[in-house]
């Protein structure tokens, strides 16, 4: 097929769990299509040959592309030329063009759901949810498929909106690898090194970007919720590393007082830190759709320690023993979780893990879909 997406926020370079997602299902459409993307100005000079999708900038980094109508017409004659099968939407925020572009090419059009948005934002405490409540469910009725990240999100948005169920498709988050990565090579040892931590201690991480507000919660609950319960539980025997860049200045000053609390920013190597430390700790009470750290970290044979909401989206079923969950807000439980964690042997991650999220099978069944 020739696909066309439009992706109307800047996405490259991939550095969020949310832009390598991005980044993923178009190169991995492309491997079995030709893709062209229409997309925001990047952070930075790319390298355009670096992707096996074409790339144009066509749209300022600015507010007023979302409602620029100006817009339509130059993307349907781009549209017409590149002679698209298939037209896609990544998030609903220009989905006000779907009618017109199914109108004037007759071609289908599919859009990706990474949150129910209205949902997302009624989380946060936003007033003006039920406004967006209102548009969401205009824009998904009139997609000829939405494909949502998550099983959750999917059936919220079939009851909510009214999508019939062949309006749907689950392509979940995914990963490059399709059995487990070679581990980094004494990683345990390069952490307690560069950090100059005990031997003897217990390693936690948490790994966000840390400018969006449910994730600079979590380390808010991590200061006040999780790291004294651990103190009293486990004494002064572990080591919480928090990384991911912005983090807002009154919560680095927190953590700073803290003995065994770690704020390190945004670290290049974060495969290095999920493969070294003992556990994964996700304590996410708000926003919506799947928590990409945790099912980057779960591709890595490392096990996740969650809330409800943190796991929202991720199948427990293929995850063994590696995916841990406690009701959201029962800190008790989290901590207990922690310390039974650290008393038991792991076993393997499922062979289903990998065929549930490979990008190789996920793109098979989007392809698939959008061929009946």
């Amino acid at each position: 097929m020739k696909i066309y997406a439009i992706i109307s926020y800047p996405f490259l370079p991939a550095t969020t769990g949310g832009e390598i997602s991005t980044q993923n299902i178009l190169e991995y459409m492309a491997r079995v299509n030709e893709v062209m993307v229409f997309t925001v100005d990047p952070y930075q000079p790319i390298n355009p040959k670096a992707f096996s999708f074409q790339l144009e900038f066509g749209m300022r980094f600015k507010a007023s592309r979302y409602a620029n109508v100006f817009l339509l017409p130059k993307l349907l004659k781009k549209i017409n030329a590149f002679e698209a099968d298939a037209i896609f939407f990544d998030q609903p925020w220009m989905g006000w063009m779907i009618p017109f572009i199914k109108w004037l090419t007759g071609k289908k059009v599919f859009l990706r759901s990474n949150n129910i948005e209205y949902l997302r934002f009624k989380s946060m405490g936003k007033p003006w949810w039920r406004l967006l409540y209102v548009y969401e469910r205009f824009v998904y009725r009139q997609s000829n498929l939405v494909i949502f990240v998550s099983d959750i999100d999917q059936q919220k948005a079939i009851q909510q909106f009214g999508l019939g169920l062949n309006q749907t498709l689950l392509t979940p988050y995914g990963i490059p690898q399709s059995e487990l990565p070679t581990k980094t090579e004494n990683a345990r040892q390069i952490l307690l090194e560069r950090h100059q931590l005990p031997s003897t201690h217990k390693l936690l991480l948490f790994f966000a970007t840390l400018s969006y507000k449910p994730n600079y919660d979590a380390v808010a609950f991590i200061k006040d919720e999780i790291y004294p319960r651990l103190q009293q539980q486990i004494g002064e025997t572990f080591s919480i590393l928090i990384c991911g860049k912005n983090l807002p200045a009154e919560l680095v000053q927190g953590i700073s007082v803290l003995k065994n609390c770690h704020y390190l920013g945004f670290v290049e190597d974060i495969e290095t830190y999920i493969d070294g430390v003992d556990v994964m700790i996700n304590p996410i009470l708000s926003g919506g759709g799947v928590k990409t750290k945790a099912i980057d970290t779960l591709g890595r044979g490392q096990t996740v320690i969650s809330t409800v909401t943190g796991a929202e989206g991720i199948d427990p079923k293929v995850c063994g023993d590696h995916l841990k969950i406690a009701k959201d807000n029962d800190w008790d439980a989290f901590i207990q979780l922690i310390q039974t964690h650290f008393g038991s042997n792991r076993n393997t991650l499922p062979k289903q893990f990998f065929e549930t999220y490979s990008w190789s099978g996920i793109i098979q069944n989007l392809m698939q879909k959008l061929g009946t």
